[in-house]
């Protein structure tokens, strides 16, 4: 990790641990109240009463549009199965990953991962094609912006909230900043901070009172913080695992248990032979291959 990452980071770690995020854009400084639990629960009911508003209103279901898109010919039973298939073999290729130290294995392999990766990308596009105007999305899309709404204002007191004309302008920042927190490597990083970790490893038996909150306050972020550093402690204290890995909290959370060498060389046969029978099948995988 680069110096500036390391910045960033602890930034990033400064934002979820005071529950708040400033947002500069034309000369102003806004502040984004990050999205508590129980709020979040609170716009689950509303986004349901959202969807079955768009129901009524003739908008189709993503299901609907993908029946549809069957019927075209545009899309199939088989594409689904491609998206579930892939996702297992990435999913088992990256804890294969972590136990290879040959390199040449280990750039062959990630090769092929990211082979199956752009793949997936491919036909999860294809999807997302169809199903961009359904009734879900519209749902999702009217609860994220009330999510905004309701937690930016123009004061540090967050006292003062602002128009929603006003938001449009610069609503892409506020996403990037919510993706940035969003990301699962960059709440890892966080959880694995000396500036956090330390102290988690003091008070992982009573964690919830670092932010001394409870379900009805604690925030969606800190939540997970607290998660991610459970996980990481857990196998560190409780697994034996290469140096290398420690050094990686991204690393340590795929990390799965069962070390001997021979184990990993089955695991990685097993995932190429899997590769082998996608290759002589055009790309398919059935539940019999598995």
């Amino acid at each position: 990790m680069s110096e500036n990452e390391d910045v960033s980071i602890d930034l990033l770690l400064l934002d979820v641990l005071r529950g708040y995020s400033k947002i500069e854009y034309k000369g102003h400084t806004y502040y984004l109240k990050h999205f508590s639990v129980f709020g979040q629960l609170n716009l689950s009911e509303f986004e349901s009463e959202a969807f079955k508003s768009a129901l009524k209103k003739g908008i189709k279901s993503k299901n609907d549009l993908l029946n549809e898109a069957k019927k075209r010919g545009y899309w199939s039973d088989q594409d689904e199965s491609d998206i579930k298939n892939l996702k297992w073999l990435i999913s088992k290729s990256e804890e294969a990953l972590v136990k290879i130290s040959d390199y040449n294995v280990r750039k062959s392999m990630k090769e092929n991962i990211q082979k199956d990766i752009d793949k997936l990308n491919e036909i999860q596009g294809k999807r997302e094609s169809i199903t961009s105007h359904c009734a879900e999305n519209l749902a999702l899309r009217k609860r994220n912006s009330r999510t905004v709404l309701q937690n930016i204002f123009k004061d540090e007191k967050m006292t003062q909230k602002i128009d929603e004309d006003d938001l449009f302008e610069f609503s892409h920042i506020i996403s990037a900043k919510i993706d940035l927190f969003s990301n699962i490597e960059n709440l890892l990083k966080m959880a694995y901070s000396p500036s956090f970790f330390d102290l988690y490893s003091l008070m992982y038996r009573d964690p919830l009172k670092i932010f001394n909150k409870d379900i009805y306050n604690i925030t969606q972020w800190q939540k997970s913080l607290l998660f991610f550093a459970s996980v990481i402690f857990n196998k560190l204290k409780n697994l034996d695992m290469p140096d290398d890995v420690k050094e990686d909290p991204l690393k340590i959370y795929k990390f799965k248990p069962s070390e001997k060498q021979e184990e990993s060389d089955s695991v990685v046969h097993g995932v190429e032979d899997l590769r082998q029978k996608m290759a002589k099948n055009g790309g398919k995988l059935t539940a019999k291959d598995f």
